[in-house]
Order: structure tokens, then sequence, then C-alpha cells
């Protein structure tokens, strides 16, 4: 019985001393979404803005970007050219043609919504068009190919006719 209480007094010093011996572990590295970052000022003001509005805010530009990358499906780079020194996008670059064709856009799409959507007699029911009206996500919008309708004077809606029936095995 005393052997039996040394070794539990002795298991429990070696317990305790391990434990008052041993280190905490170093927290883990932080997630980037842990990371507390300054608070962003605002960006610079944009340059060389052909299809927007001059007076248009650096945020505003980005978050229009934002938009047309979802509608379109795309990233930066389909439409920014990269700065051969820095190896960076340049959005001031027009060394990208599909630049051009993103402005003509965008022109288009202020033209349908400002002259033509607005002299709609009941506008309520007009959504803007945007980008994505089109595009759906998509880099170039896929064309549209109605679904085939019935011919003229033939019935509509009438269900397909039954196949006939096999026929039955021949007795054995």
């Amino acid at each position: 019985m005393i052997r039996l209480h040394s070794l539990t007094l002795l298991l429990t010093a070696v317990v305790s001393a391990g434990l008052a011996t041993a280190q905490i572990p170093p927290p883990s590295p932080a997630t980037p979404a842990q990371v507390q970052r300054p608070p962003r000022g605002p960006r610079p003001a944009p340059t060389n803005l052909k299809a927007l509005p001059k007076a248009t805010s650096g945020d505003d530009v980005i978050k229009l970007m934002r938009q047309y990358e979802g509608d379109l499906g795309v990233n930066c780079e389909f439409c920014h050219a990269q700065n051969p020194t820095t190896k960076r996008l340049d959005p001031a670059s027009d060394a990208n043609p599909v630049k051009d064709t993103a402005r003509f856009m965008i022109a288009l799409t202020a033209d349908l919504n400002d002259k033509y959507l607005a002299d709609m007699p009941d506008r309520r029911y007009a959504d803007p068009i945007t980008c994505g009206t089109c595009h759906r996500g998509e880099k170039h919008p896929s064309i549209f190919v109605p679904p085939p309708r019935p011919a003229p004077g033939a019935p509509a809606n009438r269900p397909p006719a039954a196949a006939p029936a096999a026929p039955p095995p021949p007795p054995r």
C-alpha cells in the first residue's frame, strides 16, 4: 500500500514538473484575413479616361472595373496591357486593342440607357443595360438561337407521337 501511494506521489510530481516547465507553443502565423491593414486612402485620379466621365474617381473606376470583370468573366489583363519595363499592368496604356472595343461597348450601353430606355413610355419595366445583359459572364457573348416554332397550321403543344410497340418475341 505504501508502495502504491509512493508511486502515485512520484508520478504526480513528475507530471506536475513537466507541466510547469512545458513551453507554450508560439502562436500560429496570422492568416491574411486576420492581418490588420491600415485603412487605404482614396486611389489616385485615373488618367486616360475616354469612355468614362473625366471626373470619375479612382475608387469608382475600380468598382466599375470589378463589375466589368464579373459581367465578362475576365481579369484585368483582358483589356489592360502590361508595362514592358515594370511587368505590371498599365491601366493608362492603349497598347491592348481590346481596350478600344471595351470603350465602344461602354459608350453603347450608356447610349442605350440614357437615350433609348429613358424614352420608353413605361420605364419602370426596363432594367438598366449592363455588360452582363449580353455577356452573361462570357468574354464573347453566345449567339441567341430561338427554339424552333411549330409550322403554321400545326397544332401547338401537341405531344409527340408514341413509338409503335415492339412486336412480341417469337414463341419457342
